[in-house]
């Protein structure tokens, strides 16, 4: 049978094979694989909520690499870089107040690809 071959070759491909696979199915039959065939529409709407709130974030720890987190800090609150260090090095300490979930998420992302522990706080 077709589909047991097929199988059969799916499960000896890597997952950077996988990977491509994947993304040429995408281009080609125009679909995006971050689809659910069950939607959840009270979990979609509680998201949603949670997303139009303000978020605040604070800095845990900066973890091993000082020096970037200080450099990211200082371009987010346009202060100097002595500034910045006493801010970092003061943790815990809120870097930034009331900003919109979109952009505290990708600065958590940005400040933990650093090293940095970042907790998003939800501003009342």
């Amino acid at each position: 049978m077709k589909l047991d071959n097929i199988l059969k070759i799916i499960e000896n491909m890597t997952l950077l094979d996988l990977n491509n696979l994947v993304k040429i199915m995408e281009n080609k039959y125009k679909f995006d694989n971050n689809f659910s065939l069950k939607k959840d529409n009270n979990r979609e709407e509680k998201d949603d909520l949670e997303k139009s709130k303000f978020y605040s974030i604070n800095l845990l720890d900066f973890g091993k690499n000082k020096i970037s987190v200080i450099k990211i800090v200082k371009d987010l609150n346009n202060i100097g870089l002595k500034d910045a260090k006493n801010l970092v090095e003061s943790c815990p300490v809120i870097l930034k107040k009331a900003i919109d979930y979109k952009l505290a998420n990708t600065l958590k992302e940005n400040l933990e690809s650093v090293g940095a522990k970042i907790e998003l706080l939800r501003d009342e």
